[in-house]
Formats: structure tokens, C-alpha cells, sequence
């Protein structure tokens, strides 16, 4: 299985504020159409190294509890819905994923219109009863009809790290183990307490105890609770991007983004 993320939902009740608030840290959306369910739309931020941002909303007129798309992610406003990993062939990954025990909904063909008329299509396949694996999707456009080319920045890269909010650490980390073969969680100085990641993975993994998390969790399930962009240098960074304070990530730097939507749920974090 491939260990990079290809992209990232986050999700609101509005498209036109979440694309407002990406500018005013510095991050540029580009709109990128409706999806074929009519209930859904969403803006691209698109990373140098090919992964991307997807912000999402219901169209106008959708109740957000209809939509297409993770519908109570999009109705509570959680922001960090689902993280996404590029495979190239969507039905071994969907055998894959039975013969590891996952619960599968898919493969199922799926698509957008961009703004310039240009059909965007792919196939796509969720996987457990939650949002805690990521789901897989195989092109059948190029590409290139999906993600527009990033402008180069000398610090961003683009994402590197989907944290997910689960009640048992543990069981998460073996659920990773036994559906993609990734290693046992070394616990870590990080933003959320009970941090840990699966060294070389995209996933680091946080039990919430009582607090604001552990709301998240009995609002929208087990799942995403914040993604990481990478940055070859913090300082650098600040010069384009809004950052709040800096904060400690492992024997990294990190920070989250300058504004109330992002607020412990998008931020960055140096490379190693």
C-alpha cells in the first residue's frame, strides 16, 4: 500500500467560508465544481508535491444531513472528514481490504464538472464502518483533470500526516496493521495528549480522554481529527502562510493555522 496521502477532505456547511478562510492564511482554492450526486461541491488547494486540500460543502440548497458526502461531518461543520490514497487498481484493494475483515462500500463510480466544462471521473471505495482508514480511489480521467498544478513554494511540500481521533489506540493501530502492514505506535511529544504515530506512515493516532475530542468523536464517529502539511522550514513558511504559535512535534516544529476554522484541525509541521 502506498504510504502518501493523495488527498484530504475537510468539511463544512459552507463552501464560500471555507475557501475565505484558506485565503486569509494563505492557502489558494481553486473551485472545482459539483459532483455528480448534485448535492455536494467543492475548491481544490493543491500542494507542490501533487497531494491536495479538498474543502467541501452541500450545494445551495442541499440540507447538509442529504448530502452525497459524509453528510454529518458536513451538517456539525467538523472540518477534518476523511483522508484519501491513490491505488492503482480499486478492485484488488477493495479484495484486499475483505480479506483483511474491513467492511467495504464500493468500488463506485464517481465524478465532478469543473467550471470549464471538463469531466472529472474516478472510482472510488470506502472502507470500515467509520472514517479511521483512509478510502481509495483510482483515476479514470488523467490525473491532471483532477488536480490543478500547484504554484512551487520554497517551504510548503504538501501533506504528510492524517491524525486520527480514535476511543482505543490500540485496536486503531492494530485495525492499520492488519488491513496495510503499517507498524506498532511510538508515542510522541505532539499537539493532542496520548499522541503516537506509525513511524513511516501518514498516521499519527490520538485518544481524546473527556475532552473536546472525545465530543468529536460521539458527534461524527472515529476518524480524522486534524491533517499536518509539511514545511522544509517553519520560519520560511510564516512569510507566506498565517501560523499561530509554535508548538512541539516529536523533535519538530509545528503550528496550525492562524484562523478559527483551522484551529487544532489544519496546521504544519517541518520534515524531518
Amino acid at each position: 500500500m502506498d504510504r502518501t496521502i493523495d488527498h484530504v477532505a475537510f468539511g463544512g456547511l459552507e463552501l464560500y467560508e471555507l475557501r475565505a478562510a484558506a485565503n486569509e492564511v494563505g492557502l489558494t482554492p481553486t473551485y472545482g465544481g459539483e459532483h455528480s450526486t448534485g448535492t455536494t461541491h467543492m475548491a481544490v488547494v493543491p500542494f507542490p508535491d501533487g497531494s491536495y486540500l479538498e474543502l467541501i460543502a452541500p450545494t445551495l440548497g442541499t440540507d447538509a444531513e442529504e448530502a452525497g458526502f459524509w453528510p454529518s461531518h458536513l451538517a456539525t461543520g467538523a472540518g477534518p472528514t476523511a483522508w484519501c490514497i491513490e491505488v492503482p487498481d480499486i478492485t484488488a484493494s477493495a479484495k484486499a481490504a475483505i480479506d483483511a475483515g474491513i467492511p467495504i462500500d464500493g468500488p463506485h463510480a464517481a465524478a465532478r464538472e469543473r467550471p470549464d466544462g471538463r469531466l472529472v471521473e474516478w472510482d472510488m471505495c470506502f472502507e470500515g464502518s467509520d472514517q479511521r482508514l483512509p478510502f481509495t480511489l483510482r483515476d479514470r480521467t488523467p490525473r491532471g483533470y483532477r488536480v490543478p498544478k500547484a504554484a512551487q513554494n520554497t517551504s510548503v511540500r504538501g501533506l504528510q500526516t492524517a491524525v486520527i481521533a480514535t476511543r482505543d489506540r490500540q485496536a486503531t493501530a492494530d485495525t492499520f496493521a492488519r488491513r496495510h502492514h503499517y507498524p506498532s505506535p511510538v508515542e510522541i511529544t505532539g499537539p493532542f495528549e496520548q499522541f503516537a504515530v506509525l513511524p513511516g506512515t501518514p498516521v499519527a493516532l490520538c485518544e481524546p480522554g473527556d475532552g473536546v475530542l472525545a465530543e468529536r468523536i460521539d458527534e461524527v464517529g472515529e476518524g480524522p481529527c486534524a491533517f499536518l502539511v509539511g514545511v522544509t522550514d517553519l520560519d520560511r513558511a510564516r512569510q507566506v502562510l498565517s501560523l499561530g504559535a509554535e508548538t512541539q512535534y516529536s523533535d519538530r516544529r509545528m503550528a496550525w493555522f492562524d484562523h478559527e476554522l483551522f484551529d487544532d484541525r489544519l496546521g504544519v509541521v517541518e520534515l524531518p
